[in-house]
């Protein structure tokens, strides 16, 4: 072999090799900008439903601790007026159900915005509490119709259907908790 056409395709064989190595710089470079890009909007999206997921939360537990005092169990023993007395000073019936239809309200608002922010497991599950929240609320609305009215339900009554209700919101409550843990450790690798 001629020693010039050595030296070309030694040439050659040098640009094919720098070539192949800017290629794979450039494509691994792309692929980690992407990956990078990926995981910050991984984080962002992770960061708001995080904000979202807390707020809905604080509301459905300061709607929880408004309504406990009435419809949490109470012994068989106790007459409606013994379970009136347990409302704070300063409280009556009236004032708790006002406060109850602007905290499920609330709920209510918070609940649509992380079904909007996903994932469908979390949004079921804030569905779920917005639904037993507006129950929880329903039932002591009900507690306003005298219980003489033609059927209406004793006040003993709706207070046993008020504590299951109350017992299902914290039950939807604790599952929303346990599927948004879930879902805001989820790190994209997961499906």
């Amino acid at each position: 072999m001629d020693a010039g056409l050595a030296a070309v395709l030694g040439a050659l064989a040098g640009s094919v090799a720098t070539i192949g190595a800017s290629v794979a710089t450039g494509w691994s470079a792309r692929e980690q900008a992407r990956t990078a890009a990926r995981a910050e909007h991984l984080r962002q999206r992770r960061d708001a439903r995080q904000t979202i997921y807390e707020e809905l939360i604080t509301a459905a537990h300061a709607h929880s601790d408004l309504t406990k005092i009435l419809l949490l169990p109470a012994p068989e023993d106790f007459s409606d007026l013994e379970r009136l007395r347990l409302l704070p000073p300063g409280m009556d019936l009236m004032m708790v159900i006002r406060e109850s239809e602007a905290l499920h309200e609330s709920v209510k608002k918070i609940s649509t915005r992380v079904q909007l922010a996903g994932p469908k497991e979390v949004s079921t599950a804030a569905a779920l509490v917005d639904e037993k929240s507006r129950e929880v609320y329903a039932v002591l609305a009900v507690m306003r119709v005298p219980a003489t009215y033609p059927g209406a339900l004793s006040l003993s009554d709706q207070w046993r259907d008020g504590c299951t209700r109350f017992c299902d919101f914290s039950d939807a409550m604790d599952d929303f908790s346990e599927r948004a843990r879930i879902a805001l450790d989820n790190d994209g690798t997961k499906n």
